[in-house]
């Protein structure tokens, strides 16, 4: 067995950033990060696609949204409740 007595001991203070990407698209349009449905979007110009980078919780439970959903496993027809935004990684660097 290991004596761990005699290892330094340090503080550390960590945040868990739920959907941080979608939590900052949210803040950022006066939506509540945990009620909005907000997804956060890639597209992809020559395929026609995209993928999930982040989508709120509510989006993730209400339709079943995970971070690698592509459009096609958006429900359809699209409800107006649901944001789907671009990318702004500048804005996230930014914020983080």
């Amino acid at each position: 067995m290991l004596d761990y007595s005699k290892e330094p001991v340090n503080d550390y203070f960590l945040i868990d950033m739920k959907s941080f990407y979608s939590s900052v698209e949210c803040v950022e349009r006066n939506l509540d990060p945990l009620t909005a449905e907000l997804v956060v979007m890639s597209r992809a110009d020559n395929t026609g696609s995209g993928l999930t980078l982040a989508a709120s919780p509510t989006a993730k439970s209400k339709y079943g949204i995970t971070n690698v959903s592509r459009p096609r496993d958006l429900p359809y027809p699209l409800p107006k409740e649901l944001h789907i935004v671009p990318p702004r990684m500048n804005l996230y660097i930014k914020k983080n």
